[in-house]
């Protein structure tokens, strides 16, 4: 029973570890507040100038305080010039670039550190001051009084700073309003060089000061970030007081967890599960209207593989497989284990958008599951489906909560989680079997021997073909109606949504399929090496083992099937390490290379580096390029392009997908006292509307009317705090939004929110195609019910033809105009086959020609197909020329209902509209079908000849 003495004596020692997570977490927040970066190499940096110090004072004999001042110059001087080079590049790219960018930053100086030094652990004496004293009558070293009034007095000074002076204000308005803070004279780089600098100073105070605590080693300094980006996530960037907090509570947590005899590596792993708490309790399912960073981020292939050039590449590894000497069957076969790595790393970083540091992790994990099964008697292919299946299962266990996360915080938990991986399950006798680990039985498939050790030739075949059937299966996903679902949900949520796709669906089944290929992936490994687990298990599965492995996808190509297997000859004891093999240090120099590739080339070319190989075949000459073609992809498939009657459009359009079809009520739409409120602000106060079948109703209203939240509300975008809507007479208040697009209801966006990953026929067919469960199983092996295939097509070709985009269908949507944007958007809402749509601003910023094919796009899905419309536009002509009823509402209430002429005749809405009432002149200029901003301009215009 340990004394209450004893845990604040406990608590006292976890002060020096929460100092040094505070003085990384001041840090980040300080490089956020001025750059906008999040900087994943924050531990990186300490590390590197850790090592310069002690370099230079225990064995170069520079003095104490001159060797501390050098090692803190080299911390500034690293992130001064790193911001020099690279991050001035950064101001305006994608937050998932910067995050990349960093990452690559700290694998360069993870791997020249051990070049020019040493990747063994080093001891560090106690330096600054040793001994300790009596706090509460509990024992208190020194050191950790030092860290503790250094964190806050640093605290107290970075509050001033940014919040008190030029500097603060000037680095805050850049970040808040980048081109209005230039307009006024700022430039962001001399703020952003000496936000990095502070940065790089408290990183290099950290590494320093608790070097004696934790010694000298790459990866023991460098997730030091792990717990401070939790503190600094915690406190949201911008409050220092709230992340040193966090930070010191991370710290003590830890040491009382090991005070109290927990299980050491969990005890570590403390700090790693706080963020990850902090993390999912903070998520929401859905970002808001405005609230997420939603950019292209890779692009991604066609996912049509070509059979000749399969086979070519079968029959030229089978030659190289037996023509290479014996030491390169080994390096073949982990170059194909890093190969499926890769491509887990392609499904749920490159296709679904989520930067996870996982599938290394869950390899490792997997590793050991199969040495568990195998030592007890289950057949190699039992071992093998085993642990994908147990695999796939910790996937679906990872993404329920994850679900909730995205961008950054997605990022930061799966590192955290890579990070209890490391420390407690990779070091736990319970998990490695201490010292002996875990042996496979025999390696024998389908009645033939595969072992490695009798004959590694066959081995790596075996290794290649599972990799292969992976690669074919990710292919099949990418063309799958699955595939469309992940790719809709990373190009964005809420558009995703709106088109019937379960966004957490989409993203465990992405988190799934991952860990199933990478628990393959590890059942491999064990397989190769008979006898897995024991102390020293995890030294190839560390975090920034991981960092390596997405990084090498992410260079490669990690939306590319080829950028995956590419990412498995660049792995360290792959086939480039083998190939350029001169040393001992090949891999740290592979590594250091590889790193700054990826910086600059995430910088010029985020594609990476399949994409830089199809650009330069793309310049071939045709008579070139045409059989290059048809070895790597399959021609696609003719699709129908007859000309549809209104029969055939009403038959392929009308009638929602779910069995709300046999539902009769009158009203298609009716909402009842329907209210809204962020916070205690009321947005939508009390609106009650009602729409038939086939009518269209505009909703009128100047800007922060409630008009958008209406629509959200209406959709599912935002709950309602009172009120009903109901769909042909089912209440569907309750439900999310892809739930109610079942029920027939959906919408469109002011600001289009294509997919543009997808090609114009892949974004309507993702509204069009079933959103049944049972796709999620089939996507992998390329099945998919004819009949419905057969349906969705011809669903898709109509609403094509409805919204004339027609010859547009295989165009890459990111490649439209915004006028052809909008046809599009139209399109895929009709191919959803609505009964209710709500437009919001559709007309909005097109040109007179593109606005009335947008009249005649809503007349039609009206008067021919039935579809009941609520319309909030702010052009006056197209409110008039499509609607039936207009609603006009001001500060979140309904002020006037009836025909859009009546209600802008009324006083009440011309004052809340347009300031003033409107003279018979201008009544009949409305009726005429001018503008609002045409009838603005002409009072304008009178006042000022007045």
């Amino acid at each position: 029973m340990h004394s209450f003495i004893a845990l604040i004596d406990y608590a006292l020692l976890g002060l020096s570890t929460g100092g040094a997570y505070a003085l990384v977490a001041l840090g980040l927040v300080a490089v956020y507040r001025g750059t906008g970066v999040v900087n994943f190499a924050q531990g990186g940096i300490g590390m590197a100038s850790a090592y310069a110090f002690w370099k230079l004072h225990a064995h170069a004999g520079v003095p104490l305080w001159p060797a501390i001042g050098l090692g803190i110059a080299a911390g500034v001087t690293i992130s001064i010039a790193f911001y020099a080079f690279v991050g001035r590049r950064l101001v305006g790219a994608s937050t998932t670039t910067k995050t990349l960018v960093t990452l690559g930053l700290l694998l360069m100086l993870e791997a020249a550190v051990r070049i020019v030094w040493t990747n063994q652990q080093e001891r560090v004496d106690s330096f600054l001051v040793s001994g300790g004293t009596t706090l509460f009558g509990a024992h208190v070293q020194y050191l950790a009084l030092v860290l503790l009034a250094t964190a806050i007095a640093l605290t107290v000074l970075l509050t001033l700073l940014f919040e008190r002076t030029r500097f603060g204000h000037a680095t805050t308005a850049l970040q808040d309003s980048p081109l209005g803070a230039q307009a006024l004279g700022y430039s962001p780089h001399p703020w952003g060089a000496a936000a990095w600098g502070i940065s790089g100073l408290l990183a290099a105070l950290a590494g320093i000061l608790l070097s004696p605590i934790t010694a000298l080693s790459p990866n023991s300094l460098s997730s030091l970030v792990i717990p401070a980006l939790g503190a600094a996530l915690i406190a949201g960037f911008r409050r220092f007081g709230v992340a040193l907090v966090v930070a010191l509570a991370a710290g003590v947590a830890e040491s009382l967890a090991i005070g109290l005899s927990i299980e050491p590596g969990l005890g570590k792993s403390i700090p790693y599960l706080v963020t990850l708490v902090a993390l999912v309790v903070s998520g929401r399912n859905l970002p808001g209207r405005g609230t997420f960073d939603t950019p292209r981020l890779f692009r991604v292939g066609s996912g049509r593989v070509s059979p000749f050039g399969l086979a070519l590449a079968a029959a030229t590894l089978a030659a190289l497989v037996y023509a290479l000497p014996d030491y390169w069957s080994d390096t073949l076969a982990l170059t194909a284990i890093f190969a499926l790595i890769g491509l887990a790393v392609v499904v749920s970083t490159g296709y679904a958008g989520q930067v996870s540091l996982l599938p290394l992790g869950l390899a490792g994990a997997s590793v050991l599951f199969a040495g568990w099964l195998g030592q007890h008697g289950a057949p190699f292919g039992a071992t093998l489906a085993g642990t994908a299946l147990a695999a796939g299962a910790a996937g679906f266990a990872i993404g329920l909560p994850s679900a909730r996360l995205r961008g950054i915080g997605l990022t930061i938990a799966t590192l955290a989680l890579a990070a209890i991986l490391e420390t407690w399950v990779f070091t736990s006798d319970r998990f490695v079997n201490g010292v002996q680990g875990w042996r496979l039985g025999d390696v024998t498939l389908f009645g033939v021997s595969f072992d490695n050790a009798l004959d590694p030739r066959r081995f790596a075949l075996l290794a290649w073909a599972v990799t292969a059937l992976a690669a074919l299966a990710v292919a099949a996903l990418r063309r799958s109606r699955a595939g469309r679902r992940i790719l809709a949900t990373r190009s964005n949520e809420r558009a995703a949504a709106a088109c019937g796709v379960a966004v957490p669906h989409a993203k465990i089944a992405a988190f799934v399929l991952s860990a199933a290929l990478a628990g393959l992936a590890g059942a491999l490994l064990a397989a190769q090496s008979g006898t897995v687990g024991g102390q020293r298990f995890g030294e190839g599965y560390a975090w920034a083992d991981s960092l390596a492995v997405l990084s090498m996808a992410v260079l490669s190509g990690a939306g590319y099937l080829f950028g995956g297997v590419l990412a498995g000859v660049f792995a360290p004891g792959g086939a480039l390490a083998q190939l350029l093999s001169f040393g001992g240090t090949i891999n740290d120099w592979v590594a250091l290379v590889l790193a700054l590739n990826l910086v600059f080339v995430l910088i010029s070319e985020p594609d990476g580096v399949v994409a830089q190989i199809l650009r330069g075949v793309a310049h071939l000459p045709e008579t070139w390029r045409k059989p290059l073609r048809a070895l790597v992809q399959w021609p696609r498939r003719a699709s129908p392009s007859q000309t549809l009657d209104a029969r055939a459009l009403r038959e392929h359009l009308s009638g929602a997908q779910s069995d709300a079809s046999t539902t009769t009520a009158t009203a298609a739409l009716e909402v009842e006292d329907l209210r809204v409120a962020y916070g205690n602000t009321v947005v939508v106060d009390g609106v009650s509307l009602r729409i038939a079948p086939g009518e269209v109703l505009g909703v009128l209203g100047a800007n922060g009317a409630g008009k958008s939240s209406l629509v959200d509300a209406l959709t599912g975008f935002v709950p309602a705090r009172a009120g009903r809507v109901c769909v042909q007479g089912v209440d569907v208040t309750a439900l999310a939004p892809h739930r109610r697009v079942a029920y027939g209801l959906t919408r469109t966006f002011q600001d289009h929110l294509l997919f543009d990953d997808l090609s114009v026929r892949e974004n309507l067919a993702t509204a069009a195609e079933p959103k049944d469960a049972w796709a999620w199983f089939a996507a992998p092996f390329g099945l998919a019910p004819r009949r419905a295939a057969h349906r969705s097509r011809e669903t898709v070709h109509a609403a094509a033809q409805a919204a004339g985009v027609v010859h547009h269908l295989d165009a890459a949507a990111d490649t439209l105009s915004l006028g052809w944007q909008a046809r599009v958007t139209l399109a895929r809402a009709l191919a959803a086959r609505p009964r209710v749509l709500c437009l919001d601003e559709p007309a909005a910023a097109l040109s007179p020609e593109a606005r009335q094919h947008a009249i005649g796009v809503i007349r039609r899905a009206a008067r021919e197909l039935g579809v009941a419309i609520l319309l909030v536009e702010h052009n006056i002509d197209v409110v008039l020329a499509t609607c039936d009823a207009a609603i006009v509402m001001d500060a979140g209430r309904v002020i006037a209902h009836g025909t859009p002429a009546e209600v802008l005749r009324l006083p009440v809405v011309r004052r809340a509209y347009l300031g003033d009432p409107l003279d018979a002149e201008e009544i009949a200029a409305i009726e005429h079908d001018q503008d609002i901003e045409s009838i603005a301009t002409n009072k304008v215009r009178k006042g000022a000849l007045a």
